[in-house]
């Protein structure tokens, strides 16, 4: 009996830093996208998501692939959003398996300009994300951003 609880307790401990771990990285999907935004990446920001990942922006379009999810990204960068600063946090998430994460966050754009190189207000919402493990690397499944005055609060 001692030995079969110590063999769950290991198991426990185990399953807890492996999650641990996983979440670390699913973190770290933040700074790698406002670093690729950073440096006007469209490419990069579509390498995070999955191969049929999707994107769905404030107004309603939605991207599917990896491979529009790129291309929309290189239009805006085109039109006004080179040299911008994004930022991003995750507020919150949870594992609804062990390699598939949903989670929330906030974002801002700031130093945008429009067609006339006049700069833009600051842009900020909130997102939603699902993240999913292939191969032991986090990758955005699907990223639903909205328009927003209002952080998210923990209940």
């Amino acid at each position: 009996m001692k030995k079969m609880l110590a063999f769950f307790i290991l198991l426990s401990v185990g399953y807890v830093w492996a999650q641990n771990q996983d979440e670390a990285q699913v973190r770290k999907l933040v700074p790698a996208f406002t670093d690729a935004w950073a440096r006007s990446d469209a490419e990069g920001l579509a390498w995070l998501f999955t191969p049929d990942g999707d994107l769905v922006i404030p107004t309603g379009q939605v991207m599917s692939g990896r491979d529009a999810v790129g291309a929309f990204y290189a239009s805006v960068f085109a039109a006004g959003y080179r040299g911008s600063k994004g930022t991003g946090e995750v507020e919150r998430m949870r594992f609804i398996r062990p390699d598939v994460v949903v989670g929330d966050g906030t974002w801002s754009i700031t130093g945008a300009h429009d067609k006339q190189g006049k700069a833009t207000p600051e842009e900020r919402g909130v997102f939603t994300f699902v993240a999913v493990k292939r191969d032991d690397h986090w990758h955005i499944s699907a990223l639903r951003e909205q328009t927003s005055a209002i952080a998210l609060k923990s209940n």
